[in-house]
């Protein structure tokens, strides 16, 4: 707003009003972004755990089928120097195991031959619930005579239900 004062100089700029009016749209403005940012970090850290939880499992599936389907016997005792064994699966001159460490989450698939020890880490399961992430319905719990079903559960978020892989081995006269 302009207005002349009596010596003949011009005024310009903004009345009390029009400043407080702009303070009050720019803390408005200011609390929503601040919302709508803290909103989208909740978002992506949600989002960021089923993806990674959906990686694992996939890496999973890729290995368990064949390694169950190749396997002349299943155990749970100790192969390749791993003690904490969830299934050793052997065929000969290849053993592979699979171990879940509880306090990290970590599932690993072990491979042992004659040229060395191979170790690929799985992914990360659900290590807070009190029922363990990873269990195995054959083996310590259930006998696995050939020819049998071997069947990995495995939990990456407790507020979802578990995944579950079942293989078939093949038969001892295939």
């Amino acid at each position: 707003m302009t207005t002349q004062r009596p010596s003949g100089r011009a005024e310009s700029g903004f009345t009390l009003i029009e400043l407080l009016v702009t303070i009050v749209v720019v803390g408005l403005i200011g609390t929503l972004l601040g919302k709508a940012i803290i909103l989208g970090l909740r978002f992506t850290a949600g989002t960021e755990k089923r993806v990674a939880a959906t990686s694992a499992v996939g890496t999973l599936d890729r290995y368990f089928y064949g390694d169950v389907q190749s396997a002349d016997d299943v155990t749970t005792g100790p192969a390749c120097g791993v003690a904490d064994v969830i299934v050793h699966l052997s065929r000969p001159g290849t053993d592979v195991v699979y171990t879940y460490d509880r306090a990290t989450g970590v599932l690993d698939r072990v491979k042992c031959t004659d040229a060395g020890v191979v170790t690929t880490p799985l992914g990360r399961f659900d290590n807070a619930a009190s029922t363990p992430a990873v269990t195995l319905s054959c083996g310590a719990e259930t006998s696995c005579t050939p020819p049998t079903e071997v069947t990995l559960t495995v939990r990456s978020d407790p507020a979802a239900p578990p995944t579950t892989l079942t293989a078939v081995r093949r038969s001892s006269a295939s």
